[in-house]
């Protein structure tokens, strides 16, 4: 699959259902395999914006999920963590609807155990912060295609092998609800929470968060999150 903006072509990076195996809730159930989502990275409209988002250590990335089930599960993304940014606060994340329905599941581990697992669901338009120290997976449960957008610190690479450990998150979506992993021991009652628009960003549901490359300063989170404590805390209650 290619990306074409602004007459400039993006080629995906493909997550094949098998690469997928280690995380999921019934590995059995993938019979054939077949693409499971398109990631285009670094992605820009301008060669100016690109110099400006280098110069901010950020990249801005869109992927693409069709709908798909494996066994009883919606189709995800594989899952990962952040590594530091700064002492005790791991990089943060920003996500986009821009087309389809998403759940994202958020949990977070301490010491080794799951302290809260938070589910957001969102539609087009809707934004959703990755605080720090969460772990995050993306879920398209639904039979449309989603698109959505993402900005990060283009400085680390992700973490995934918690995830490969425990078999993906500490609960699973699925055609019967969310169910657990019980792979994790005793883990919280999800919370299901509403998509939340920071309001450091100024930012209108309508507005897609590509325009922030011309404020891009509203962006330092991702790359300072100690900087930003007020607007993390609480963000899901």
């Amino acid at each position: 699959m290619e990306l074409e903006v602004a007459g400039r072509v993006f080629k995906a990076d493909v997550r094949m259902a098998s690469d997928l195996l280690p995380v999921l809730a019934y590995p059995d159930g993938l019979k054939d395999d077949f693409p499971a989502y398109y990631m285009f990275r670094d992605v820009y409209y301008s060669k100016a914006d690109h110099e400006r988002i280098l110069q901010h250590r950020l990249r801005f990335d869109i992927t693409v999920i069709p709908p798909a089930k494996i066994g009883k599960e919606f189709i995800k993304t594989y899952g990962h963590y952040h590594p530091e940014a700064e002492k005790g606060l791991s990089y943060t994340e920003i996500y986009e609807v821009l087309e389809g329905e998403a759940i994202y599941i958020l949990q977070r581990a301490i010491n080794g155990k799951i302290d809260d697992v938070i589910a957001v669901k969102a539609e087009k338009g809707d934004k959703v912060v990755i605080p720090p120290n969460y772990g995050h997976v993306t879920i398209n449960p639904s039979n449309k295609e989603l698109k959505m957008a993402n900005w990060v610190c283009r400085d680390f690479s992700s973490i995934y092998e918690p995830y490969a450990k425990y078999r993906g998150a500490c609960y699973y979506y699925t055609e019967d609800g969310w169910i657990k992993n019980e792979r994790y021991g005793e883990v919280p009652e999800l919370r299901e929470v509403k998509a939340k628009i920071p309001k450091e960003l100024g930012l209108k549901k309508s507005e897609e968060m590509y325009t922030l490359v011309k404020s891009i300063e509203k962006l330092e989170f991702l790359v300072k999150p100690s900087k930003f404590a007020e607007m993390f805390e609480g963000f899901f209650e």
